[in-house]
């Protein structure tokens, strides 16, 4: 048994090896969409689940947002609350590193099934998790889970079993973790790589069996998975990427131009594409890339060409076709096309490349017991590779005119862009060259008489891909990444008991000339000083005129926010920006404040605002009006005068009442217990979304609860002292979570049957 586990612990070891920046260094990873969203999402999560608290709300975001719900935040996913046992800091770096040892672990198994030798597995292994694709996914981290599980799917199915209900069981619990990590796009590649497995290398007298055995795994996985299932099923049909739809343009904005498959052999064709600088990045002119190169080593490429054959090849090949075909679907959509509303509320098919990699790496394993076998033909095409790709760099870098052809031959030339292939592309054919010729060497291997030279080789050709790949999981200090700015420090001072929230006063400004100068495309210090995005949450200060980076937002925050443009243009609008509790305001010096904000600090970049007469996020309203439905509501925001809150009753009224006092008893984003005294009834406002999975109760007895400023909570209370608590919910749990109970027990009746004997 220790024997055969050696190849996944000497790999784990390798994956640690590698990461030791940042596991071991005090250092995050960064970049893309880790600080912006990334961060703030997982802090959100994983402070819940430290406080022993399911992770139901968000109240830092979007003035407030369920996470459980949200499929993104994969909250129920198993490795979440475990690594609520570490500081955050620590997690953030676990977390990536133990999926890429878990896709490596998930290859050795996928290959080691389909009757692969141990040093194809770690060449497999290697493949997949030091892919350029794989080790992208380090910035989406939402994502990573069911990338790492891609291989586990496919084994899950393919391995041999002694029984249909065992192989189910198998599929049920890979996809139950799937659809817990949340990423839709990872369950679509499984479900499309089992389709072509079983079609492809599944003789047709079984396929039935197989099929009966996926679909039983779907079914078990889904009851697995019931409580995310129930939860997102609820929330969906409210959020603004449902409600109002997505244009096709926005859905297709990151296909695969098919020119990028060049990736396969050149692995930054197009300039530095990790760092998304413009001035090293030529080829962002002229393409989006979602993952930095989609190069996953030199050998996928040579397996493919001398090395097919045997089970699972087939697979390999139309799999990879298959997904190629349909990444790219968005490329060549004209622009009458992408103006039309989406079919699906989903975006970037750029995601389906896990697809395709995932099959590169298998022919990458598969074909190198092939190869070895007779390694010179696959010798002389990397050798043939490697001598092609440097005289490429000495033509390029001696005829630099030729270079500068690139740019208009992807529609987007310019004089800037011209220069900038100039110097890049020399280097880029010269870099690729060099990991060629490692492979030519690892090949060379093969074909000596050096003892364990399989094993010496295997372990060359499974680093090689880091040559490349391992410059795009870039990492920083801690201490630039994760504390709180000055400016998110002087709020805290000032409103230590986060009862007001921050807003972006750039956004709703022209652009500013500082700005431009002072930020860069991928730049750490832009995303910790712009309060548009996420990232002030990981410092437990709130926003409410956010950005909406994964169109999670409930459509009345979205309308609201609409809205919010309107009054920042007028000096009246004031009473908006105050009746949502944003009393502070950051913006760039060259730009005007937001009405009802004044300048109380700054540094040498920034302006920071404050409006003193903004209203708590929680309190009791002393003027307010009824109106029937949202569209009234809408209408009287902008008549509203100061302290005044529309409410959406149902009828058409108006109200007051003298101040009230309320005390809070206790706050955490998942509960909220306090005390009302008022001398008339009224209203409670909190700025907390509107939705009706909650629970709230005045003194034990549950109340309803009304949309207040169109998109935020109010609830009725009476005169006199009350006692008031508010619950978030898991939506669907008091059904869903039969699921998991029902999947154990389907998992016990299995696993107790004795197995029939295997054919």
């Amino acid at each position: 048994m220790l024997r055969r586990s050696l190849p996944a612990l000497a790999f784990a070891l390798l994956v640690v090896a590698v990461y030791a920046d940042p596991l071991f260094t005090g250092r995050s990873f960064t970049g893309r969409d880790l600080l912006p969203y990334g961060f703030p999402l997982e802090k959100a999560t994983h402070d819940s689940w430290a406080r022993g608290r399911l992770p139901v709300w968000n109240e830092d975001v979007s003035g407030g947002r369920p996470i459980l719900p949200n499929p993104n935040a994969g909250a129920l996913y198993p490795l979440r609350p475990a690594l609520s046992l570490a500081p955050f800091p620590v997690a953030m770096r676990l977390f990536p590193v133990l999926h890429w040892v878990l896709a490596a672990w998930g290859m050795l198994a996928l290959l080691r099934a389909l009757g692969a030798s141990a040093p194809a597995g770690w060449v497999g292994a290697g493949t997949y998790a030091f892919s350029g694709v794989l080790v992208s996914e380090v910035f989406y981290l939402p994502l990573q889970a069911g990338a790492a599980l891609q291989p586990w799917a496919l084994w899950a199915l393919a391995a041999p079993s002694a029984g249909l209900g065992r192989r189910a069981l198998r599929v049920g619990a890979v996809y139950g973790l799937m659809l817990l990590a949340g990423d839709v796009f990872s369950i679509a590649v499984a479900g499309l790589a089992a389709v072509v497995w079983i079609a492809t290398e599944v003789p047709a007298g079984r396929r039935r069996g197989a099929g009966a055995a996926y679909g039983g795994g779907l079914l078990l996985g889904a009851l697995a998975a019931a409580p995310q299932l129930a939860a997102t099923g609820l929330l969906v049909p409210e959020t603004q990427r449902a409600v109002s739809g997505i244009s096709l343009g926005e859905s297709l904005a990151y296909s695969l131009p098919p020119w990028r498959l060049v990736e396969l052999v050149v692995p930054y064709p197009f300039g530095e594409t990790w760092a998304l600088d413009a001035s090293r990045n030529w080829g962002a002119g002229a393409l989006r890339c979602f993952f930095a190169t989609l190069f996953c080593g030199a050998f996928a490429v040579v397996a493919y060409a001398v090395g097919r054959g045997g089970r699972g090849s087939r697979f390999a090949v139309a799999n990879f076709a298959v997904i190629a075909v349909l990444a790219s679907v968005g490329t060549f959509a004209p622009a009458g096309i992408r103006a039309l509303a989406s079919p699906v509320p989903l975006r970037y098919p750029e995601k389906l490349v896990v697809g395709a990699v995932l099959a590169a790496s298998l022919q990458a394993g598969l074909g190198f017991d092939r190869v070895a076998a007779s390694p010179r033909r696959g010798a002389r095409l990397a050798v043939a590779v490697a001598s092609a790709l440097a005289l490429l760099a000495l033509a390029a870098w001696l005829a630099p005119a030729a270079s500068r052809v690139f740019p208009g031959l992807l529609g987007a030339d310019s004089p800037s862009l011209r220069r900038q292939a100039e110097r890049q592309v020399p280097l880029a054919f010269a870099d690729a060259g060099l990991g060629w010729i490692g492979a030519s060497a690892a090949l060379g291997l093969l074909g000596s008489t050096l003892p364990r030279r399989r094993e010496l080789a295997a372990g060359l050709l499974a680093v090689l891909p880091l040559l490349a790949t391992r410059r795009i999981a870039v990492t920083e200090r801690d201490d630039a990444v994760l504390p709180p700015t000055a400016f998110a420090r002087a709020v805290a001072r000032r409103d230590p008991e986060s009862r007001f929230r921050g807003v972006d006063a750039s956004r709703y400004r022209p652009p500013s000339a500082l700005e431009r100068a002072a930020s860069g495309w991928d730049a750490t210090p832009y995303y910790r000083r712009s309060w548009y995005f996420h990232t002030p949450s990981l410092w437990g200060r709130g926003t409410v005129f956010n950005s909406d980076l994964d169109g999670g937002d409930f459509s009345r925050v979205e309308s609201l926010r609409r809205v919010s443009s309107l009054a920042a243009a007028e000096p009246s609008g004031a009473p908006l920006f105050e009746s949502v509790s944003l009393r502070y305001a950051v913006r760039y010096r060259d730009q005007d404040p937001l009405p009802g904000f004044a300048r109380f600090g700054g540094d040498a970049l920034q302006d920071w605002d404050e409006n003193a007469a903004a209203e708590p996020d929680v309190r009791l309203v002393p003027r307010w009006r009824e109106t029937a439905n949202a569209l009234e509501a809408l209408s009287a925001l902008p008549r509203l005068e100061k302290g005044e809150v529309v409410l959406e009753t149902g009828r058409s009224a108006a109200g007051t009442a003298p101040d009230g006092r309320v005390r809070i008893l206790e706050r955490s984003p998942e509960r909220l217990l306090l005390t009302t005294d008022s001398a008339a009834p009224t209203w409670l406002f909190v700025l907390r979304a509107f939705w009706s999975h909650r629970d709230v109760r005045v003194d034990g007895r549950p109340v309803p609860t009304v949309p207040a400023q169109l998109a935020f909570t109010a609830v009725p209370v009476p005169a006199g002292q009350h006692r008031v608590e508010w619950r978030e919910r898991a939506p669907g749990f008091p059904v869903s979570w039969m699921g998991p109970a029902l999947f154990a027990a389907a998992a016990a009746v299995v696993l107790g049957r004795r197995p029939p004997a295997a054919p």
